[in-house]
């Protein structure tokens, strides 16, 4: 294990030694100290190295704070402090080590567990995501969702992509040759779904552009919403209000 390089410092043990110290003989104690570091006893010969600038009566000053054991001297507070600390971090040692083997056996039957939960989870939001997707783009009329797949898929694709109901507001409000031109013309823009997210507001807008060329007499605009509403029989069109309404049918 490799050596502590620090100890838990007391201010208050620290001045009760020091406070009646002269300079020299504390620099002596300050040195002791963190020689502590790498000797817990401080032999007579290490002593007389941190003394051998002081006099007597200062030596003699010095020995009154330090403890004699076996073998040398130490400062106590400093001494406990080191040993209490070097307990505490082989304690920790080995706590962590009997864990990892613990938190072995755990994470081998949490891991499994997560895996099929996951991807229950995952099965599960896929199905959802489905469902809502095939609820946004349900299309009552079959013939007409496929010749907007083989004419035009990309309005399909984009972020809010066309739907029935927004195909027969354009036939009703435009015309359906109109639209279909419009419509065809969106599919052939290069980079249609990075400009545009949705199909409906794009298709309306191209076909707003057109509007004042519109040359369809008042017969052939009813005729177009006949189309529209024959599209969708549950839903009409009514050119007077503007609106749709539903019938009775089923």
């Amino acid at each position: 294990m490799a050596k502590d390089p620090a100890f838990l410092f007391y201010p208050g043990d620290y001045l009760r030694d020091t406070q009646c110290l002269s300079e020299r003989v504390q620099v002596a104690y300050d040195r002791i100290m963190c020689e502590h570091m790498r000797n817990i006893c401080i032999t007579q010969q290490q002593l007389k190295f941190f003394t051998k600038k002081l006099s007597e009566d200062e030596i003699e000053e010095l020995m009154m704070v330090l403890s004699h054991i076996d073998g040398g001297y130490q400062i106590t507070w400093v001494a406990d402090s080191i040993l209490k600390r070097r307990e505490y971090s082989e304690s920790r040692r080995k706590n962590r080590s009997s864990v990892k083997k613990d938190s072995n056996k755990i994470s081998e039957s949490y891991v499994q567990h997560m895996e099929i939960e996951n991807e229950n989870e995952i099965e599960n939001k896929e199905v959802i995501k489905n469902e809502i997707v095939i609820k946004k783009n349900e299309w009552e009329n079959l013939s007409q969702k496929k010749w907007v797949e083989e004419n035009c898929s990309s309005l399909l694709q984009m972020s809010k992509p066309l739907t029935q109901d927004g195909l027969n507001k354009l036939v009703a409000e435009f015309g359906m040759t109109k639209v279909e031109e419009k419509l065809m013309s969106m599919e052939n823009m290069p980079n249609l779904r990075k400009k545009y997210k949705d199909a409906y507001i794009t298709a309306r807008n191209w076909c707003k552009m057109d509007k004042s060329k519109d040359t369809r007499t008042t017969d052939e605009k009813f005729r177009d919403v006949a189309v529209s509403n024959e599209l969708n029989p549950l839903r009409l069109f009514n050119p007077y209000t503007g609106k749709y309404e539903y019938t009775n049918d089923k």
